[in-house]
């Protein structure tokens, strides 16, 4: 993971950048609800653990963003060439204990990677994330809420790690013709909700992220990953 330096003087968004800036909350928050019937299909197929495959698709439809890979740092801003998941993983004692795992790799080996940290960071006794934690994607799920909107917490108005939670999925049936026959459908949903600082992102890169997302799950069930 490396990082650079952008020039605040030849910033095209610098006057957005100072303007959110002097804001008490500059963040953007937006749940969408996505479409995964044909991606749990293929899930189940390979016997992928949903979390961490879903989390890979995430990450890469998070990091083919540019803006979403700027932090600010001491009033100015910093981008990173990737940004890696961390996310919160079940304690014995029942809190958790943060978890990051490389997701610039391979799709197999990223899932060996994470299920191996998350049996270590269960057992461990520190709550910090590894790293630079400035460079993380910060990531979170509530498998037990089907919700409709979500607010994530943040230190201050600088905060700018970009954060994806996801909820529970649902399943609704429609009607649907098929050769002339009227057919009863399946369509399997799952709210994902994204959270960005406004000094950097704009609604625009919320929907490419969205859209991203749609393209990373489509080429996992095709077989592109």
């Amino acid at each position: 993971m490396t990082r650079r330096n952008i020039d605040l003087a030849s910033y095209p968004r610098k006057d957005h950048f100072e303007h959110f800036m002097a804001m008490e909350n500059p963040f953007a928050n937006v749940t969408v609800r996505v479409d995964i019937t044909d991606w749990i299909r293929w899930l189940k197929e390979k016997e992928y653990p949903f979390f961490l495959t879903f989390q890979y698709a995430v990450s890469h439809a998070v990091n083919r963003i540019p803006e979403m890979r700027q932090r600010i740092f001491e009033g100015s801003i910093l981008e990173y060439d990737f940004t890696d998941p961390s996310w919160t993983v079940p304690a014995p004692d029942g809190t958790y204990r943060y978890c990051n795992v490389n997701a610039d790799q391979p799709l197999e080996a990223y899932l060996e990677e994470g299920k191996r940290k998350q049996a270590k960071a269960a057992l461990s006794e520190g709550l910090t994330e590894e790293g630079d934690v400035l460079g993380l994607l910060f990531t979170t799920c509530l498998p037990w809420i089907d919700f409709s909107s979500v607010v994530m917490p943040y230190h201050d108005r600088t905060f700018s790690n970009t954060s994806v939670s996801w909820g529970k999925y649902t399943r609704e049936t429609y009607p649907a013709l098929e050769d002339g026959k009227l057919v009863e459908k399946e369509k399997i949903t799952i709210p994902v909700q994204i959270m960005v600082n406004h000094a950097l992102a704009d609604g625009r890169h919320i929907a490419a992220f969205f859209e991203n997302l749609d393209k990373e799950l489509k080429r996992m069930t095709d077989g592109e990953i």
